[in-house]
C-alpha cells in the first residue's frame, strides 16, 4: 500500500491529497476480519507510505509511475491511496508494463471521457480519455461501472471507442468473466452522497456501501492493482466516506487473497 497524496488534477475542491492519512487512520477502527470470514491479518502485506509529490502533473506522474513500477518488480499488488482520479494514469502506465491483456474496472459516477477540461488534459476529469491514448488499450478492454453523470462529448468518445459502460441504475448487469489480469480503480464517487459526501464532486443516485461491495465480490479476474481515490477528509467530517474506503479495500483484498488459493 502506498499513498499518492495529489489533487492538482481537481476541477472543483481539492483536498483529496489528504486521504491517505485518513484513510490509514479509520482502518485501525475495523475488524481484521471480512464480512466472509477472511482473517486479513494473516496477509503478507507492507504500508509503504506516502510519496512526496509537488503539484506539478508531469514530475508528480514520473515519481508515480516509477514508483508503482518498482513494486510490480517485487511481484507485489500495488494498492495506492490518492488522491484524485488523474493519479490513475501513471498507476495504469506501470501496471501495462507488467502485465498483458490487462483491463480496467473503472468504478465512478463520471466517466473521465474528456479530452480536456478547463484547458487541462491532466484533469481528473480526463483520465480515461489519456488511458485509451496508450500504446496497447483499446476500449473492449475498459468496462466503467455506476456512470451517472455524463456529457454529449463524452458519450461520443465512450461509443466511438468501445468503453462498455454500465449505468449506476444497471449495476447489478455487472459480470466478469474473469478473463484476464484486471486494475481495478474506485472512484469514491460511485457511492451515493448519502454514503460517500466526503468527496469533491457528489453525483446523487449511486451505489450503496452495500451494493459496491457485493459488485467487488463479484470480480473473477485476478486483481493486479487498485487505486482508491477522490476521498476528501475536508468534506468528510463524520468519517463515513473513509470508512466506507476502507470496508471496500478490506473487501477487494479478501478477493485477491481467494484468487490466490
Amino acid at each position: 500500500m502506498i499513498g499518492a497524496p495529489y489533487d492538482s488534477g481537481s476541477s472543483y475542491r481539492p483536498g483529496a491529497r489528504l486521504a491517505p492519512h485518513q484513510i490509514r487512520e479509520f482502518s485501525e477502527s475495523l475488524s481484521s476480519c471480512t464480512e466472509r470470514g477472511d482473517d486479513l491479518i494473516d496477509l503478507p502485506a507492507r504500508d509503504a507510505g506516502d510519496l512526496i509529490l509537488n503539484n506539478q502533473a508531469e514530475d508528480s506522474f514520473t515519481k508515480i509511475e516509477t514508483v508503482v513500477g518498482e513494486i510490480f518488480d517485487t511481484k507485489a499488488i500495488p494498492i495506492i491511496l490518492g488522491g484524485d482520479h488523474c493519479i490513475t494514469l501513471p498507476c495504469f502506465k506501470a501496471a501495462l508494463e507488467h502485465h498483458k491483456n490487462l483491463k480496467l474496472l473503472y468504478l465512478d459516477a463520471h466517466p473521465d471521457l474528456y479530452p480536456s477540461f478547463h484547458g487541462d488534459p491532466y484533469s481528473h476529469a480526463c483520465v480515461v480519455a489519456r488511458i485509451l491514448e496508450l500504446e496497447g488499450v483499446s476500449g473492449e478492454s475498459i468496462t466503467q461501472v455506476g456512470i451517472r453523470s455524463t456529457s454529449s462529448d463524452q458519450i461520443k468518445v465512450q461509443k466511438e471507442s468501445g468503453v462498455k459502460t454500465i449505468h449506476a441504475w444497471e449495476f447489478e448487469s455487472f459480470v466478469d468473466k474473469g478473463d484476464g489480469p484486471v486494475y481495478l480503480s474506485l472512484d469514491i464517487d460511485v457511492l451515493d452522497p448519502a454514503f460517500a459526501p466526503g468527496t469533491g464532486n457528489p453525483v446523487p443516485g449511486g451505489l450503496s456501501t452495500r451494493d459496491l461491495i457485493t459488485l467487488i465480490h463479484k470480480i473473477r479476474s485476478r486483481i493486479v492493482a487498485m487505486d482508491v481515490i477522490e476521498v476528501n477528509p475536508m468534506l468528510d467530517s463524520s468519517g463515513i466516506t473513509a470508512l466506507a474506503a476502507v470496508r471496500v479495500i478490506m473487501e477487494a483484498l479478501s478477493v485477491m487473497a481467494q484468487a490466490r488459493k
